[in-house]
């Protein structure tokens, strides 16, 4: 039988600082990718570093089976290591490859990061856990200032088709407009 009154007691002593911390914390991540239009934002970045909090708290909980007297302890570092791992899957459906382009990356890396923030809060390392997501936020917002103001060599297939008595003045005409336009034909 459900005993609610026991599950509203258990709900009244939990420590909420680990939950709200995963929450601002995953939430700021996920923010700045919300601002960037990415797939992965504000909720998925959120859910994630909760989960994972929740998880190893509740991997540090002593259970004991109905009846049996039989203390149960799961191994938080296993736990942590499960979450980390398995997150990859989340993360690798954040990267879209179309032809020669590459998106999602630097969001599948914000959602193993939150992963990993969770694990540390639910650790119950609060300190540590800030200080990893203001680096985490620096990498994202200061070093994308610094990329968008690189000019870096992007690497581009072109297929040019024609006739095939043709193909030859085509490529060529084709190999003059890229030449103008400064950009270099490797192949």
């Amino acid at each position: 039988m459900i005993d609610v009154q026991e599950i509203l007691r258990q709900a009244a002593a939990v420590d909420l600082t680990p939950l709200l911390l995963a929450l601002v914390l995953g939430g700021a991540i996920g923010l700045e990718r919300e601002v960037h239009g990415r797939a992965a934002g504000l909720r998925t970045h959120v859910l994630v570093c909760l989960t994972s909090t929740v998880l190893v708290l509740a991997s540090r909980e002593v259970s004991q089976l109905p009846g049996s007297g039989v203390n149960i302890v799961f191994d938080p570092q296993r736990l942590a290591a499960g979450i980390v791992t398995g997150i990859g899957f989340l993360g690798a459906a954040a990267v879209i490859r179309s032809g020669d382009l590459v998106r999602g990356v630097t969001t599948g890396a914000c959602v193993w990061s939150v992963a990993g923030l969770g694990v540390v809060i639910g650790g119950g390392s609060y300190g540590l856990a800030v200080l990893a997501a203001l680096f985490i936020l620096a990498v994202v917002v200061l070093l994308d200032w610094v990329t968008g103001a690189m000019s870096p060599v992007i690497y581009r297939r072109i297929v040019v088709r024609g006739p095939g008595n043709g193909l030859a003045a085509v490529s060529d005409a084709a190999s003059e407009i890229l030449k103008s336009k400064r950009i270099r034909i490797q192949d």
